[in-house]
């Protein structure tokens, strides 16, 4: 069996999608963001995955009442994926994935092609255009997979993948995707442009 995490935020003004804040102001991004999160969970019901919640924090919105969900544990990225691997590959015990929630192009099928390539390596990810990735999964967790990785750089998977090759990781790449992090990803999705402008 495999498990999915999800990383989410709460989606409050000013603490989501910061860096549309200058274009679209702070209520506008909070609206962007919440779409892609209710897009990700539709995606991961449809997937056929069990999953659970990873917040930033503790939160009483009504959208996680029905979900599954947890707070996440640690002070960077690395170790907050570390410490939810852990969690997820007691359950999960073919492997587990994480994914973020803010990539409209991450799909279904995207989730169990990773979930399948987890049959014969040990690490998969889902590349993103800017140098990270849409998602990650492994079928056992090591500290030193996330070692020295400049997050929120464009060389998170390439040093991601290097990591995994020093630990003898065989390695899936799937397809890569786009995330939505500024105003030129936000422009190539017809929904969320109409979304802004109706809000």
């Amino acid at each position: 069996m495999i498990s999915l995490g999800i990383f989410a935020k709460p989606p409050l003004p000013g603490s989501v999608k910061t860096r549309l804040v200058p274009d679209i102001g702070a209520v506008k991004a909070a609206s962007v963001y919440l779409y892609c999160l209710e897009y990700t969970l539709e995606v991961a019901q449809r997937s056929g995955l069990d999953y659970r919640l990873y917040l930033s924090e503790v939160s009483d919105d009504a959208l996680f009442q029905d979900e599954e969900h947890s707070v996440q544990r640690g002070h960077d990225l690395g170790t907050r994926m570390f410490n939810a691997f852990n969690d997820l590959l007691t359950t999960g015990t073919d492997g587990a994935l994480i994914i973020g929630s803010d990539c409209l192009d991450i799909t279904a099928r995207h989730l169990q092609q990773a979930a399948e390539a987890l049959a014969d390596h040990e690490l998969v990810l889902l590349p993103a255009i800017d140098g990270g990735y849409a998602l990650i999964g492994c079928t056992r967790i090591n500290p030193a997979l996330f070692s020295h990785v400049r997050w929120s750089s464009n060389d998170v998977l390439e040093q991601t993948v290097s990591n995994a090759g020093n630990l003898d990781y065989r390695v899936s790449l799937l397809e890569t995707v786009r995330d939505i992090d500024t105003l030129q990803d936000l422009e190539q999705y017809p929904e969320l442009l109409a979304l802004i402008a109706s809000s």
